[in-house]
């Protein structure tokens, strides 16, 4: 499962690249599980390192 963590700062480079539009950004980033893919596209964008994967 893909997780936003506290590290967000609400940039939206996430949200831009995500090719569902699985992604919104209100305050902080937000997956919208039926949406998303895990393509992982958000987490090799994010600049902060904000998004990963968890078992």
């Amino acid at each position: 499962m893909i997780v936003i963590t506290d590290s967000c700062v609400g940039c939206a480079f996430c949200k831009i690249v995500c090719k569902e539009f699985a992604i919104d950004v209100l305050g902080r980033a937000e997956i919208d599980r039926d949406r998303c893919i895990e393509c992982k596209l958000c987490i090799i964008y994010c600049p902060l390192e904000a998004i990963r994967v968890v078992e």
